[in-house]
């Protein structure tokens, strides 16, 4: 059965509220050597030349074998059950490779918190604000006992505590190290602030682009196109080598007559998108952003670089990552 337009512009809408839906493990080891932590949460600030060489064979590895070889997938379908213990506003405090690790007198970790919050809603819903920024949409969502991504495929249990007169919870931190290197999770600690109900708290937006563009048409824009890659920039693509090793979100895209954009998602749910196109640009009034159509031949193939200016972009301010399309008709 054909979904509905109203389907694709509520699933659309979900997932521009979100961030983007991963982190390249190899952009996140190049920060760690940088900055000598790593944001995946590993508390090891020597990196020495064997875990670094094996880190490096792994990367080389997944180019040639697929994506599953190195990495751990977690079952995620759970359904949802309550735990009203959650609900409202958790504030990390620590960062430990135990449970028992935790001193409330003294702190583990300390350098600066990746993590800096997180927020539970009713029905499964969760906000989040890391590096002390902005309070945002997370794809995560919660049920009783776990963290739950579909995207990166992880489910993380988290446990809570009284201790000394405050609750606690302890919260698996299921980072690339998990994922790729098969590392055990170390644990965020964060208090509870407060049990307030959050569930119409409105996300502050940082970034609009300006969107009065009159519709041009454009014959090299026009057609079919399927989502072959997704990179940091236009640069990191390379065709031979895929770049994003998950799943993507967005399968395709068909720039039709007068601005009419339908797209293809996950699931093979496709319909009418809620932006629309104009020479050079996709556009979406509601978000304000205004997302930038590159083309290019390479090899003598068409590909398309399209900004993805998700949640990470319009509530966090963040450079956009790039969908990389194929055209095939």
């Amino acid at each position: 059965m054909k979904q509905s337009n109203n389907d694709i512009t509520s699933v659309m809408d979900n997932v521009l509220q979100q961030h983007i839906t991963s982190v390249q493990f190899e952009d996140v080891w190049k920060t760690k050597v940088k900055n000598e932590k790593s944001i995946f949460g590993n508390r090891n600030t020597k990196v020495t030349p064997l875990i670094a060489v094996i880190a490096l064979l792994a990367l080389f590895m997944v180019g040639f074998t697929g994506y599953t070889v190195f990495r751990n997938m977690d079952k995620t379908d759970y359904p949802f059950t309550d735990d009203p213990r959650v609900i409202g506003k958790w504030e990390t405090v620590d960062f430990v490779n135990s449970i028992e690790e935790f001193n409330p007198e003294e702190k583990n970790w300390k350098s600066d918190m990746y993590l800096t919050s997180l927020i539970f809603v009713k029905e499964g819903k969760m906000l989040l604000a890391i590096e002390d920024g902005n309070i945002a949409y997370t794809p995560a969502t919660w049920t009783k006992d776990m963290l739950l991504n579909k995207q990166e495929k992880t489910a993380s249990k988290y446990v809570i505590e009284e201790i000394n007169g405050s609750t606690y919870m302890f919260c698996e931190w299921k980072s690339g190290d998990y994922m790729f290197r098969n590392a055990a999770p170390s644990f965020y600690v964060l208090k509870k602030v407060d049990s307030e109900d959050y569930s119409s708290y409105q996300v502050k937006t940082v970034m609009e682009d300006s969107v009065d563009y009159p519709f041009v048409d454009d014959e090299n824009m026009k057609g079919k196109w399927e989502s072959v890659d997704f990179v940091r920039t236009i640069d990191s693509f390379k065709p031979v080598d895929k770049y994003w090793l998950g799943d993507l979100f967005l399968r395709e895209l068909k720039f039709e007559e007068n601005g009419v954009l339908r797209v293809k998602i996950d699931s093979g749910r496709s319909g009418v998108s809620p932006a629309t196109w104009t020479k050079g640009l996709i556009i979406d009034k509601r978000y304000k952003t205004a997302s930038k159509c590159e083309i290019k031949e390479i090899d003598g193939v068409t590909y398309m670089f399209y900004e993805w200016k998700s949640g990470d972009y319009v509530y966090r301010g963040m450079e956009p990552c790039y969908y990389v399309l194929k055209k095939v008709k």
